[in-house]
């Protein structure tokens, strides 16, 4: 079976909390799960006498050995609904072992879970989330919270660009059952700006704010017309404002449990297609996201 869902796994219960999306996913796309445990060789350190001693890592056969045994166990119980694959990760490269595994099975989408925390504890593998988002060839479901997930939240800025998250993000709401929110933040006017327009003419900059909004609300309904000819029945709403903060308030105050979105997955100043808005949301929203790559990230 072509295009499986990739579970990336560290053999922890927070790690295994993806396994039911990404269970219901397979089952409503038809695809296979594909359970991936890197065979990475962590250092062992004691501090019994007083300060740390750092002891041999183990073997690499012993790492693969207790990946294979651990994915076996799992395998077992999901009774031949997935396959399993224990990967070496060269030098701790976890995400690189994840990424490349994804990409050498043509994975549909990679399913992992992360605490909802941020800072120090931002991530369940350290970075590896996030350098998985990064890199990864295909959409990236970061699962934050148990299931159910009852509504999915998708920003789109007007490009089609920020349209690639919509057909990730619909097999996903359909699986779930979830409800389904598009939202267009438009930035607010500085008074500056008002006062400028309203130089040339009289209640000008208000109009123009108006108008703004009337053609992303119209934009929206567009899309969500798109969608319900492809079956599924999407909300929409448009708000004013910084768009990270903006985002940030709507899912808090309309009980948001997924949030959707695209990246280009570029690194340094061009990393995100929303500037810092991907970023800011990732990091101190704790619900699970949806990150979709661009098509053009090969590109940079």
């Amino acid at each position: 079976m072509l295009n499986p869902i990739v579970v990336p796994l560290d053999g922890s219960e927070l790690a295994e909390r993806a396994l039911a999306p990404a269970r219901a996913l397979a089952q409503y796309s038809q695809a296979e799960l594909l359970l991936v445990r890197a065979a990475s060789r962590p250092l062992f350190v004691t501090a019994d006498v007083g300060y740390g001693v750092l002891y041999p890592e183990p073997s690499r056969v012993e790492a693969r050995q207790a990946a294979e045994q651990y994915l076996a166990g799992l395998k077992a119980a999901y009774a031949g609904d997935a396959r399993t694959l224990p990967v070496e990760a060269g030098e701790g490269d976890v995400a690189g072992a994840i990424v490349d595994a994804a990409r050498q099975a043509q994975a549909r989408m990679i399913i992992l879970s992360s605490h909802g925390y941020s800072g120090v504890k931002r991530w369940l593998l350290g970075s590896v989330a996030e350098k998985v988002l990064n890199a990864a060839p295909c959409p990236v479901w970061v699962v934050r919270a148990p299931m159910p997930m009852r509504h999915m939240l998708i920003t789109l800025d007007g490009s089609r660009l920020a349209e690639e998250v919509l057909l990730p993000a619909r097999a996903v709401a359909r699986c779930l059952g979830a409800q389904v929110t598009l939202l267009r933040v438009v930035p607010e006017m500085s008074g500056a700006a008002v006062e400028a327009l309203n130089d040339c003419e009289r209640g000008l900059g208000r109009r123009f704010a108006d108008e703004t909004l009337e053609e992303a609300a119209a934009y929206l309904t567009q899309v969500a017309d798109r969608c319900r000819a492809d079956d599924w029945e999407p909300h929409t709403a448009v708000r004013s404002g910084p768009a990270a903060d903006t985002i940030l308030e709507y899912a808090e105050r309309n009980a948001v449990d997924l949030v959707a979105m695209t990246t280009h997955g570029r690194t340094g100043l061009r990393r995100w297609i929303y500037g810092s808005v991907t970023h800011k949301v990732l990091d101190q929203l704790p619900v699970s996201m949806l990150v979709a790559r661009s098509a053009e990230a090969s590109l940079g």
